[in-house]
């Protein structure tokens, strides 16, 4: 199964990186996860494919890759509007802590079943899960207070709704860039909140979500920039309880035409991450890493956009 899972997963990459070298772009995204000022020209329409790979827990088989097929428009030169389809495949067996039945809020000592977040709802937690799904549509919305080229720093603010069947999002972000040596050298920063409510089997779960995600990035040549991210991402149980704190880092290579671009990035998840609260201190944490139904411990990210 997890042969058919990389070979899924190698496909859709092949597929998304040779259509970008049919077409040109002149807008560039040269990090994988965060976000620069840089927005589309003004009254351009483009298109960007996102396939992220989420892959490896405590235990067990888990891979998920994500989808974004992501449609921006220009609408003047500092407000940018964006619309995304957000489809995933998911395979799951063995991989989250199982409850123990005589002592509730107790994992299972050497226990473990098959769920999580991006298993359906209902699912037999004894059987694996294979699955490949239509998501949510999300809504973007980026407006630039300071553009890095005429100002010190970058500046913009960005608001994100999401709409799927079991699950409504609203993410907000604030956004900073930094250029140095002639804007070969770029940093960037996001600070991101967002909220999330769904729907369970039994309740509706609200949750709250505080990361941050740096990263900085390097013109080598022309054309081509090579950079490292870092994040931290903070969970919230009713958007108030602390559950955990996690850690990613990583490399991310870019490569820009003249009007198309290829932006890959990998991180990992750090073993220093911290579990706050009782649940995911008994089902989350193990050897300081993050993992139950929160995070993964590998993630790779492919981002392919050209103009229409």
């Amino acid at each position: 199964m997890l042969c058919i899972v990389a070979m899924k997963f190698r496909s859709a990459f092949a597929v998304t990186f040779l259509l970008c070298f049919a077409i040109e772009r002149s807008h560039a995204d040269i990090f994988a996860w965060t976000y620069t000022t840089d927005l589309t020209t003004k009254g351009e329409t483009e298109f960007e494919q996102w396939v992220t790979s989420r892959s490896q827990k405590e235990h067990g088989n888990y891979e998920v890759v994500d989808f974004r097929d992501e449609l921006e428009y220009g609408v003047t030169e500092n407000f940018q509007l964006a619309l995304y389809l957000n489809h995933r495949y998911v395979y799951a067996n063995n991989e989250v802590p199982a409850e123990d039945p005589a002592h509730p809020g107790k994992r299972l000592p050497s226990g473990y079943e098959t769920g999580g977040e991006d298993v359906r709802a209902g699912h037999n937690p004894a059987t694996p899960f294979d699955s490949y799904r239509f998501d949510s549509v999300s809504l973007e919305a980026i407006y630039r207070l300071l553009n890095p080229n005429k100002h010190p720093v970058g500046l913009a603010l960005y608001f994100e709704p999401t709409i799927g069947d079991q699950q409504r999002e609203l993410e907000w972000k604030v956004i900073v860039e930094k250029h140095w040596f002639e804007d070969r050298l770029v940093w960037a920063l996001n600070i991101n909140y967002g909220l999330e409510f769904e729907r369970t089997d039994s309740d509706n779960e609200l949750d709250g979500v505080l990361e941050w995600f740096t990263g900085a990035s390097y013109r080598f040549v022309p054309s081509w920039s090579a950079g490292l991210e870092f994040s931290n991402h903070h969970e919230f149980a009713d958007a108030t309880v602390h559950e955990h704190s996690a850690y990613f880092v990583g490399p991310t290579i870019h490569y820009e035409g003249k009007r198309w671009s290829v932006t890959l990035g990998f991180l990992h998840q750090l073993p220093i991450g911290q579990a706050f609260s009782h649940e995911n201190k008994e089902f989350a944490v193990h050897n300081n890493y993050i993992f139950g139904d929160e995070h993964e411990k590998y993630y790779v990210r492919l981002r392919v956009g050209f103009d229409f």
